[in-house]
């Protein structure tokens, strides 16, 4: 592999025709591959109503609020730049699950065809378009497409940054320095790399990596434009995020598991096995994973690393000549996904190192042919591209099967929502409960409930009053002492997932007689449902008993219904006058 500027632009020149019939090529396979996959059911997940209910605030003039708090504190987690994309799109009258999901597949293509067009400029069309068809196959890149987070969007800015930076970089090469061309390409290129952190926190690696790519070439008037309006950007979110409670990145990155906070905060000694277990997390299974997903252990950890082994290697030969953005973007990247908390890792994060990975590893493979082939004397230079090709086939032939089969998962989704017109008939009895308690809710509940619940974000998008998630405590007193704090008289017992389980017994069976029973959902004589309790003021809290002594709701805990609430079934019931 020779790694020098020149061969770059040999490679880009080379088949300059066959960039738009490639490229072209690209989008028409992204675009049938995610119409297959295309799943019509909202996630479970909290941060995709969470996102939805923060475009909301902004559409309707009400600021960076959260909507689903009872206090409506100002939003310090997420930037803003995703909120705004969805509010944009309400502003055009936006209202069902699937137009907002169809905005995420059309970023996600958009995103393919950027990382195309980056790394056709160093490798050339063919190779580049292999690489883009990977990326249609890997399972994150697909999910990424289906679900209305801002992973796409974070992807479209990564790429049109490092594609646009690059570009500037090396007008220099074929103009005099500071040519309007140069101008333009940084310009666009530094705003990029500031729009994806203005959509991810987790884009600062990718400015720190612009700027010090402009440092590293000399562009020092550049740099220091940058950084100043790099310093009021980040510095400015800095500020903001800085007036952030509980849930803030900065307080949830220092514990050892953001879910279990009784565990405390993470040591040195655990930092450091923090990214031990990140690493072969990473390497042993998520990486190898996003084309082997049903691989065995043995042959992701060996397909792991090889492919990051390969990649290192490749990244390490750029690195030696001329960094790039993309080469100081990898290891500050890599770097922040392997500190962050291990509860959420997983391939959102991984995403955009991906075209990475296979850029630098496909290099190497195709320079060690090509050395091969000098070596013995062969003549074509066929055995570079059949090297590619045989990783191609090695990555994409255990992928195949696994898109067909989630396209088959999403085509029989689709039919019954079809049938039924109901986005959430996909899923199971939890969440149908869930859903279906949030409905009621809506309806049946005085304007100032405060709900505690598992997921306030998506029970509030639902329909459900405003609430936070109840304390991860199982004693009692403090678990009574933080509802009274924020005034709460609501709480859903669900069973979405394993937590209220987890931590709801103790407190019920500790002090039954602080709360009332208003109503269930599903259930049976030996499964459990969803319940809704009211919590008690502390001054109609009796002491002791047992679950049995669990009474009935007064009725005015509740408003009188006439017919039983009908839930929205494709529209976002927050849109359409179904919240609060």
């Amino acid at each position: 592999m020779s790694g020098t500027s020149s061969s770059r632009s040999d490679d880009a020149g080379r088949g300059r025709l066959l960039w738009p019939v490639v490229g072209g090529g690209v989008v028409l396979v992204q675009a049938a591959v995610l119409a297959w996959i295309a799943f019509p059911a909202p996630h479970t997940g909290g941060d995709h109503t969470g996102y939805l209910a923060l475009g909301h605030a902004l559409a309707e003039g009400m600021g960076y609020i959260e909507l689903w708090d009872p206090e409506r504190p100002v939003h310090t987690k997420y930037p803003p730049g995703f909120p705004m994309v969805l509010a944009l799109l309400m502003l055009l009258g936006a209202t069902t699950w699937s137009a907002f999901k169809l905005s995420s597949a059309v970023a996600v293509s958009a995103a393919t065809l950027l990382a195309f067009a980056w790394t056709a400029r160093r490798v050339g069309p063919l190779p580049a378009g292999a690489l883009a068809v990977l990326l249609v196959l890997a399972g994150g890149w697909q999910d990424a497409s289906r679900w209305i987070l801002s992973e796409p969007w974070f992807l479209v800015w990564t790429f049109l940054a490092l594609w646009a930076g690059e570009r500037g970089l090396q007008e220099r090469e074929t103009a005099s320095s500071g040519s309007r061309a140069e101008t333009v390409w940084l310009a666009l290129g530094g705003l990029s790399a500031l729009m994806a952190f203005g959509v991810r926190t987790a884009g600062l690696p990718l400015v720190l990596a612009f700027g010090l790519a402009l440092l590293w070439a000399g562009r020092r008037r550049a740099a220091a434009l940058f950084g100043g309006v790099t310093a009021l950007v980040v510095g400015g979110w800095m500020l903001h995020t800085a007036r952030g409670g509980e849930g803030a990145y900065q307080d949830e990155f220092w514990l050892v598991d953001p879910y279990t906070p009784e565990l405390g905060t993470v040591t040195v000694p655990g930092l450091l096995g923090r990214i031990w277990d990140n690493l072969v997390l990473y390497v042993g299974r998520v990486l190898p994973g996003e084309w082997w997903p049903g691989a065995p252990t043995w042959l992701l950890l060996v397909g792991g690393l090889v492919l990051a082994g390969l990649a290192l290697w490749g990244w390490a030969s750029e690195v030696r000549s001329r960094p790039g953005p993309a080469e100081l973007f990898l290891p500050l990247y890599a770097g922040m996904i392997l500190l962050w908390p291990q509860v959420w890792s997983g391939d959102r994060f991984l995403l955009p190192l991906l075209p990475l990975v296979l850029l630098y590893a496909g290099t190497v493979v195709a320079g060690v042919a090509r050395e091969v082939e000098n070596r013995l004397r062969w003549k074509g230079g066929a055995l570079p591209g059949l090297a590619i090709a045989t990783g191609l086939v090695a990555l994409a032939g255990p992928a195949i099967p696994a898109t067909l089969q989630k396209a088959e998962v999403a085509g029989a989704c689709r039919t019954q929502v079809e049938i039924t017109g109901d986005a959430f008939s996909c899923y199971g009895a939890g969440f149908a409960e869930f859903r279906a308690a949030a409905s009621w809710m809506a309806a049946a509940l005085p304007d100032d409930a405060v709900l505690l619940s598992r997921k306030p974000r998506i029970a509030y998008a639902l329909g459900a009053p405003p609430g936070r998630t109840f304390p991860f405590v199982r004693d009692p007193e403090g678990f009574l002492a933080r509802a009274d704090e924020i005034g709460a008289r609501y709480l859903l017992f669900d069973r979405v997932d394993a937590v209220a389980g987890r931590y709801l017994p103790g407190v019920l069976e500790g002090r039954p007689r602080a709360f009332c029973y208003i109503g269930g959902w599903g259930g049976g004589p030996q499964e459990p449902g969803t319940d809704l309790l009211g919590i008690l003021p502390p001054e109609q809290r009796g002491e002791g008993g047992d679950l049995t002594d669990i009474q009935r709701c007064p009725p005015e805990w509740t408003r009188e219904l006439e017919a039983e609430p009908t839930a929205e079934g494709l529209r976002v019931p927050l849109l359409v006058g179904g919240g609060r």
